[in-house]
């Protein structure tokens, strides 16, 4: 019987995504200040899985995690069906989850989380994985030209006057409209990137399985308060909670997973004579920005009387900005964000 290119690919990448479980184990970091320090440096789940943060600087790990991300993010291309143009995903799999740039760019100031599985003959496969910012502190990209930032210092970090191009008139920042510099970031939450399921394994619980063990096992604030012992001799995250930027189609599974809406904190790409936007298309047909502004509930979900989720870290005062840009022809959503409680 002849493999069809499918299956040929997903067999390639499964094996990519295989790795020495010994050397898996010696990647789970350990952290020297643990409150557990005897303990192993991982957490051993049922039906042969486990998670642990890795060290993304090994090799075999940063190639094997660029493969899951870089499979992934093919299905957000345009010439398959996805929202972003071919060049944004080739500049972020070149420049981003490449092996390097898993290896030291965000990987840097965020922890890697791995749950992985035994594949049998003393190997493992990696299934799924979420970086998280070890600060409360880190944001990890602010547009394209600046990752791994402090939240607390980027009007002093960042050059908001900076040129887009050669005519100092024509200014980067003018592209983007966002949430207000003092309020961007949540306070007190841990920032989310390279949040993936290998496709293979998507539908059967893993990315909730993921968030409820790093929950269970890795919230100082939430083990505290149900008094259980730290088991594991890795670091513990000491925030409030998870936050994500995310791309629009991905409001929905979020809030499948328990994450909830930031009311007032989309960002919007902005259109100029100078900075035109790529075409979006459905079916083949060239959209208008507010038409794909709406295909993602904008302005409806805030016109339609229901209540925001109870966080302290809405932008209320920003919907009335929100509802209009998404009627806006020049503007086109290009983030929510979304967060989840530990507690």
């Amino acid at each position: 019987m002849s493999t069809a290119p499918d299956d040929v690919d997903a067999d390639a990448t499964r094996g990519a995504r295989i790795v020495s479980t010994e050397l898996l184990r010696r990647a789970y970091i350990r952290y020297e200040a643990s409150v557990n320090p005897s303990a192993i440096n991982y957490v051993p789940l049922d039906g042969g899985l486990e998670l642990g943060i890795v060290a993304s600087a090994v090799p075999a790990i940063a190639r094997a995690l660029s493969s899951m991300l870089r499979r992934s993010l093919d299905d957000a291309r345009n010439d398959r069906g996805g929202h972003l143009p071919d060049a944004v995903v080739e500049r972020v799999q070149r420049e981003i989850i490449s092996p390097d740039g898993v290896a030291d760019l965000w990987g840097a100031t965020g922890h890697r989380f791995v749950l992985s599985r035994a594949a049998g003959d003393q190997r493992s496969e990696l299934l799924a994985t979420i970086l998280v910012g070890q600060s409360k502190d880190t944001l990890f990209f602010f547009t394209g030209r600046y990752n791994n930032l402090r939240h607390s210092t980027i009007a002093e970090d960042v050059d908001f006057a900076q040129a887009d191009g050669a005519d100092p008139r024509q200014r980067w920042f003018d592209r983007f409209a966002f949430p207000d510099l003092v309020r961007f970031k949540p306070v007190a939450y841990h920032q989310i990137a390279n949040f993936v399921v290998a496709r293979e394994h998507r539908g059967q619980g893993l990315a909730k399985l993921l968030l409820d063990t790093i929950v269970a096992k890795y919230s100082r604030d939430h083990i505290e308060s149900r008094g259980a012992r730290v088991e594991h001799s890795q670091h513990l995250l000491c925030g409030r909670g998870l936050w994500q930027i995310g791309d629009p189609p991905w409001l929905s599974r979020m809030l499948g997973l328990g994450f909830y809406l930031r009311w007032g904190a989309e960002s919007f790409f902005i259109e100029h004579a100078w900075a035109p936007l790529p075409p979006v298309y459905e079916r083949g047909r060239a959209i208008p920005n507010p038409e794909y502004n709406e295909s993602f509930g904008l302005p409806r979900l805030y016109l339609d009387g229901r209540s925001p989720p109870r966080s302290s870290e809405h932008l209320l005062d920003r919907v009335p900005e929100v509802i209009r840009l998404s009627r806006d022809p020049r503007a086109k959503l290009q983030y929510f964000q979304t967060m989840f409680d530990f507690r």
